[in-house]
């Protein structure tokens, strides 16, 4: 569905070692194949989603007929350094802008983690790190001009302000270079995560009128008139209604803010031929949440929690310090625990489609 999901909730990569997305199916303990290390790497990517720029053809293949839904534009930097050859820390940022419609939604994300390979008496062609990570993704308001229907009413409206989710990750990594071309990874992952919603703008129709209407933390709500209405053979020019937002089928505090916790297991294979090196990869993620799931049947709705990730990337080095790469990522239920707050009640229900995004990037080995 290509995306669409992000606008509705607002009712509700890099380089081969862990540049990517926080919970990234390429990471690897050791780039065995590095034809040259430096204590500081950064990376600039651009990735991107639109009718010309569709990964493995997935608007089609989901049945997205509006040419628009879900155009992904955007750009991620990163940066490691290497204090010493134990310890490491990274950082990177994301910048995300997705269409829908009349509507461009705009999320900002954030990575900053540390990693630590111990001194093992391992084989020379193996290697173990342990990484710990703080992320997480905000907006300043997320806005679906188009009709919505939540629980058998219909939204004609929606903005949600300040919507933001924070995770805490650790992750444990393995690598072993099986001969000078080819290397194996895996890892596992355990996180805990917490999503945020303030409050909640909506039109919908109350006593006959379409009002404005501002929801609260309380799940108290507070509407005017949005327009003139005409009931019962009287122009109405003012109204003001208050009420609780059950009232819509919403609930913000059980519906729209939770925490829960995640899982993942994931591997990838690394294979180089001179200057070129593929790495194809996969990652399988299980979520447990609290209370929303069930908030998620009651709606009649299938909770997903659960989500599979299949990733390329093909990398060329333009010289041992300068590598370009391109890549690809497949999600089986869009970000479904890449961007937690995108997850509601309102918005399950839409998020069991598949989403492919591309990226285009160059890392440098800087000294």
């Amino acid at each position: 569905m290509y995306l669409r999901f992000l606008c509705l909730c607002a009712c509700s990569a890099a380089a081969a070692q862990c540049f990517a997305a926080p919970n990234d199916p390429f990471l690897s303990a050791k780039d065995f194949n590095a034809k040259y290390t430096s204590p500081l790497q950064m990376t600039l990517a651009v990735d991107a989603v639109n009718d010309s720029i569709d990964f493995l053809n997935m608007r089609q293949s989901e049945g997205i007929t509006d040419k628009s839904a879900g155009d992904y534009q955007g750009f991620h930097l990163s940066a490691k350094y290497d204090l010493n050859p134990q310890w490491s820390i990274e950082g990177t940022y994301w910048h995300r802008e997705i269409d829908y419609a009349q509507d461009t939604n705009k999320i900002q994300s954030g990575l900053l983690a540390a990693r630590f390979t111990p001194n093992l008496n391992l084989n020379k062609n193996d290697a173990v790190s342990f990484r710990a990570s703080f992320w997480g993704n905000t907006a300043d308001s997320l806005t679906k001009s188009t009709p919505t229907k939540v629980n058998q009413r219909t939204l004609q409206k929606v903005n949600v302000e300040d919507p933001k989710d924070i995770q805490f990750q650790f992750d444990g990594i393995f690598s072993r270079k099986l001969d000078p071309m080819n290397q194996l990874n895996a890892f596992a992952s355990i996180g805990y995560s917490k999503v945020e919603v303030n409050d909640l703008h909506i039109q919908a129709s109350q006593q006959g009128c379409l009002m404005n209407i501002n929801i609260n933390s309380q799940n108290q709500y507070a509407g005017s008139l949005a327009q003139p209405c005409n009931n019962g053979g009287i122009t109405i020019t003012k109204l003001d209604i208050k009420g609780y937002a059950n009232e819509f089928g919403l609930d913000i505090q059980q519906d729209l803010n939770y925490e829960s916790y995640f899982a993942g297991l994931g591997g990838s294979w690394n294979w180089r031929y001179k200057k070129f090196e593929s790495q194809i990869a996969y990652q399988y993620q299980y979520l447990w949440r609290d209370k929303i799931d069930d908030r998620i049947s009651n709606f009649g709705n299938t909770a997903i929690k659960d989500n599979h990730t299949l990733g390329a990337k093909f990398s060329y080095d333009f010289t041992p310090r300068v590598t370009g790469f391109m890549q690809g990522e497949i999600y089986q239920s869009n970000f479904v625990g890449q961007i937690p707050f995108l997850y509601n009640g309102v918005t399950a229900s839409r998020l069991d489609k598949r989403y492919g995004l591309a990226t285009l990037g160059i890392n440098f080995h800087l000294f």
